[in-house]
This record gives C-alpha cells, structure tokens and sequence, in this order.
C-alpha cells in the first residue's frame, strides 16, 4: 500500500482571505476557570444525538486539580448548564484527561488520560446512572489520546505499551470479567522509526472495517524532516486478516518532497469515495502547514495539498482533525491570526471550499482575537447536522480557563 504523494502547486488553492462575512455567528457557551469548575479544556467535543456536549478538561478543581469531565445542556432559553460529571483525583492513578470522549449506545462515555503519579496513561469510562456518574479505569498500561468503538463495543487505539515500550494499537474487549487488551502492532522504539510514533489522534473506520490514522512523528528524517531526526509522521492503515491479526502498512510517510506537509497534528476525515482529509502542523512551500487530500486512483494512493498556509495572518500551523460537511467543505482551526493576544497565538477558525473548477477557497470564519471566546485552539471542531461548529479554546474567556463556544453559519 506504500503511496508516492504528489504535492500539487499553489495555484490549485484559491486564496480568500476576507471573512466569510456576517452570516456566520460566533457565541460563547461556556467560560472555564471559576473556582467550582475545570479550567483548559483537553480535547475535542462530543456531540449526542439529543444536542449535549461532552468534554473534559485537564485542569481544576479541587486539591488534586487532575480536570473534569463535564456536559453542556442546551436550554429553552439559549443558553447552556455545564453539569460536572466526574472531577480526576490521583488515588485513580493517572488521571488527567486527555483526548475526546466517544459513547455507546448506553449512554456511556469512554475516554483516556495523559498519565499520573502511578501508570503512564489510562482507559476508562464513565456510566450514568440515576445517583450520577461512576467512574471505571478500564485500562492502565497507556492509552490515547483518544479511543475508537466499533459496532459490539470494543476499543482501538494507541493502547498498550508495545513489545519495546514505545506504544502500540491495540484492541480492549468488554467481557463478563472486564476488559481484556490485545496488541495489534507494536511500533518500533528507536530515533527516526520509520513505521510512526507518537499518535495525537486516534484512528478512524473506513468503509471495508480498516483502522487508518496518523502519527505526529516517525517516518522520514534527517535531512528532509525539519526536526532532530524523529521523523516528520506518517499516515497508516491497518487491516484485519481471516485469522483476527492485523497488518500495519505505512502509505505515506510526510516530508517526502520538499513542499510536503509535516507532523499531522490531528487525524483523518474520509468522505463517501473513501477520500481522507487531514493537515499537517508544518511543511508546506511556506513551512506554516497544509490541508491535504488522500485518494485512491489507478491502483494507487495519491496525495493532493489542498491548501498552503502562506503566513500567519490568517492562520497558520493547524491542529486537531478536521471535520467535513455534506457539501465537501473541510473545517478546522489554525493558530495565528493578526492580532497577538496577550504574547498568545489567538488563532482562527477557517473553511475550505471545494469549487467547481477543481480548486479550493480558503476563508477565515472566525478570527479569536475578535472574540471574548478565548485563545490557542489545540483541538478540532465539532459538527451538528444543521452545520454548527462547536469547539474549544485553551486560554482567556471570562475567567481565564478556556471557553467553549458555537459557530453557526
């Protein structure tokens, strides 16, 4: 499955650098920091089917000061109820949440640590029931950030520690005793592996049951990767064999041209032709990040660069996965932006547009330092089916601790 990346010149890129305009609508629904609530929120957000955001957050309150898990409710008035679910404290041994949570068809919410005082980052999941909310560590060898369910309840992901300590996807499997784990591929542990490390997303399903994903690091050093030699990250797929192993296979490995983007910083989105989208923190002509499309044409995957960011006026080094809507447009948020805030990077909230010529329009939705919603979005959008965008800032808002906020267009 090896893919050689064809990086397609600027011109593809119709550049639209002012606003979409005054239909788009950007609203705060909740400021982070008081004194009973988390502050810096530490990942993406979840969206059930009743219209609830899920999220958590890395720091606050309490002693231990470990995060929160939290739910916004929307209200007939317009506005939203932030309910603690679940405040992190050490006696759970890693407790920091890190990463989005994903749910079952229970209600149940699933999700994982950045580490803590006794292992190095965990699984677990937190059940409702009608005295609150309990929470369960299902897993404590290293885990996320970030899980994937398939349709009977088992997880996937950067699970496990690997056979040379240095992480790997595995899968847990609910039972009537608890979970039991199981190593799919164990990635490799030396300087420049060129196979990937160091997942900030977890993989995503394609249409025929393959797990594909990113890694931030690994793949291509020295010279071609800017970095010290770790490698620049890879895209990968894995794909199951009739006797339950897996294969891994790199498809592309970033850096493998000069203007070639660098260090995915999110996962992938794949659209109805089994197309995947995604971005890539640095590379590019300008090394300020690319979007980028990967496909499948003549027996072979081609990648495309969609868009370059040429400066940081509006945006530049994206972060977090993108989303896509129905219509093709590809959503995300990008540091930078034309307004310092406070010695912080704003950021921005852009759109890119497929165009009937074959190119595509990047415009900035959202300009934080415009906003009272915060600053530093190290996470991805989430979207609704009416085409609202929710999503969370690290820094400012009312309090200090990050918000989250709405978009609608």
């Amino acid at each position: 499955m090896n893919a050689k990346y064809i990086v397609v010149a600027m011109a593809i890129a119709a550049l639209a650098f002012p606003s979409v305009g005054q239909s788009v609508k950007f609203k705060v629904l909740h400021n982070f920091g008081s004194s009973q609530d988390g502050n810096h929120p530490s990942g993406p957000l979840l969206l059930d089917s009743a219209g609830n955001l899920y999220g958590a957050t890395g720091g606050g309150p309490g002693l231990d000061g470990y995060g929160v898990a939290f739910e916004l409710t929307p209200l007939r008035s317009g506005g939203w109820k932030e309910t603690l679910l679940h405040a992190f404290v050490s006696t759970e041994g890693s407790p920091s949440p890190w990463g989005a949570f994903i749910e079952d068809s229970a209600g149940n919410l699933y999700g994982t640590t950045i580490g803590g005082p006794v292992s190095p980052s965990e699984a677990y999941e937190l059940s409702p029931s009608t005295a609150g909310w309990t929470h369960s560590t299902l897993y404590t060898d290293g885990a996320g950030p970030g899980l994937l369910m398939d349709s009977t309840g088992n997880l996937y992901g950067f699970i496990g520690p690997g056979q040379l300590n240095d992480g790997a996807i595995g899968e847990l499997s609910p039972g009537s005793i608890g979970w039991t784990y199981s190593q799919l591929y164990s990635l490799c542990n030396f300087s420049g592996c060129p196979e990937g490390v160091n997942a900030l997303a977890p993989p995503i399903w394609d249409e025929k049951g393959n797990l594909w994903g990113t890694t931030f690091e690994g793949g291509i050093g020295r010279p071609a990767c800017t970095n010290d030699g770790i490698g620049c990250g890879v895209i990968y797929a894995m794909t199951p064999n009739s006797d339950g192993t897996w294969t891994y296979h790199v498809v592309h490995r970033f850096a493998s041209s000069p203007t070639d983007g660098q260090f995915p910083a999110g996962g992938l989105v794949v659209d109805p032709a089994g197309s995947f989208y995604g971005s890539t923190e640095g590379g590019g002509p300008h090394n300020n990040g690319t979007i980028f499309r990967l496909g499948y044409t003549a027996g072979k995957w081609k990648g495309t660069m969609l868009f370059d960011f040429p400066n940081c006026l509006k945006g530049c080094y994206p972060m977090g996965t993108i989303v896509r809507d129905s219509a093709g447009n590809l959503y995300g948020m990008a540091q930078g932006g034309p307004n310092n805030c406070g010695g912080l990077s704003c950021g921005v909230v852009y759109r890119l547009s497929p165009q009937s010529n074959g190119t595509w329009k990047y415009s900035v939705l959202i300009d934080l330092s415009e906003t009272t919603g915060g600053v530093l979005p190290f996470y991805g959008l989430t979207l609704d089916g009416k085409g609202n965008l929710y999503g969370v800032t690290d820094n400012f808002g009312k309090y200090g601790g990050g918000t989250v906020f709405e978009i609608t267009q």
